[in-house]
């Protein structure tokens, strides 16, 4: 990737869901009227809210999702990507990368790919044992019994051959709130 055909937005706070997704918005926008080879990262951390996925059943969430925010005091939002119920809030580095398939000649689940291959690097900048697992989208590394637990998740939605949403990295993430949804779908904790 060309450097100069990258720009990035990082905020200095925890940002609301909406303010992030006002962003993305925009930048979907401008790029599905002009496509270019450019790319587009916006880097935060979230206040504290659950995102509902696409694929979000109703087993997903032990409880409603009013109930849910009046128990955690956390937000809850519908969100147009791909996947299920996820938490976000500070402690966890959400990149939002916004770019233009075509443009880039990227098919989906190579753009999905890149983000996994981003988050398994960037672990193992730190030490972490990164991988993929057969199956499952995200990067995971290994507890100290051996047990495969997720530390990214990636949720992507595309609007006129431009993508929005990203990948969710726990850096330094209080994964209690975790305890109130089954993330991602998977049946067991991150």
């Amino acid at each position: 990737m060309d450097a100069s055909a990258i720009d990035v937005l990082r905020f200095p706070g925890p940002v609301t869901y909406a303010e992030a997704y006002a962003h993305q918005m925009r930048w979907v926008e401008e790029l599905a009227d002009a496509p270019v080879r450019r790319a587009r990262w916006l880097i935060l951390e979230h206040t504290p809210v659950y995102t509902l996925g696409r694929a979000t059943k109703p087993e997903h969430l032990p409880l409603p999702p009013d109930e849910l925010a009046r128990a955690t005091g956390a937000e809850v939002v519908r969100a147009d990507r791909g996947g299920s119920v996820t938490y976000h809030g500070p402690g966890q580095l959400t990149a939002y990368l916004v770019l233009h398939l075509k443009a880039w000649d990227l098919p989906i689940h190579r753009h999905l790919w890149n983000l996994e291959e981003i988050a398994i690097r960037v672990g193992r900048s730190f030490g972490l044992d990164g991988f993929r697992l057969d199956g499952m989208t995200g990067a995971w590394a290994r507890t100290s019994d051996g047990t495969p637990a997720k530390y990214c998740a990636i949720g992507v939605g595309s609007r006129r051959w431009v993508t929005y949403h990203g990948l969710g990295l726990n850096v330094d993430l209080d994964l209690a709130p975790f305890r109130r949804i089954d993330p991602c779908g998977l049946g067991r904790p991150v």
